[in-house]
C-alpha cells in the first residue's frame, strides 16, 4: 500500500512509537479502544482531525526495529507487526 502523503515523517514516527508502547501497555491499549484520538493526544501524537483514526495493528511475533515500523506507519497501518519497546521509547508520554 502506498504511503499516506498527508502524513509527515515526523507524524509516522510519533504513530510507531505509539505503536510499541500500545503493544507494551495493557492500559494505552484499553485507552485507546475507548478512545483513539484520546490516547494519541495523551502520547503527543497530534492526529489530524480529517483522518480516520488509524487501528492499532496486532502486534507480530517477531521484533521489528523502529526505522521499518516508521516507514510502515501511516501506510500500510493495518499491516504492521511488533517492535521491542525499551522503556521511554516515547519520552512526551504523561501517567495516568
Amino acid at each position: 500500500m502506498p504511503e499516506d502523503p498527508t502524513l509527515s515523517h515526523e507524524l509516522r514516527t510519533q504513530l510507531a512509537r505509539f505503536y510499541a508502547l500500545a503493544w507494551s501497555d495493557e492500559s494505552i491499549r484499553r485507552d485507546f479502544a475507548r478512545d483513539p484520538r484520546a490516547a494519541l493526544a495523551d502520547a503527543g501524537v497530534d492526529w489530524p482531525r480529517e483522518l480516520p483514526t488509524p487501528d492499532l495493528p496486532a502486534q507480530p511475533d517477531q521484533a521489528i526495529d523502529l526505522e521499518s515500523l516508521e516507514s510502515s506507519a501511516g501506510g500500510a497501518l493495518g499491516t504492521i507487526g511488533t517492535v521491542s519497546c525499551p522503556t521511554g521509547c516515547l519520552s512526551g508520554r504523561q501517567s495516568a
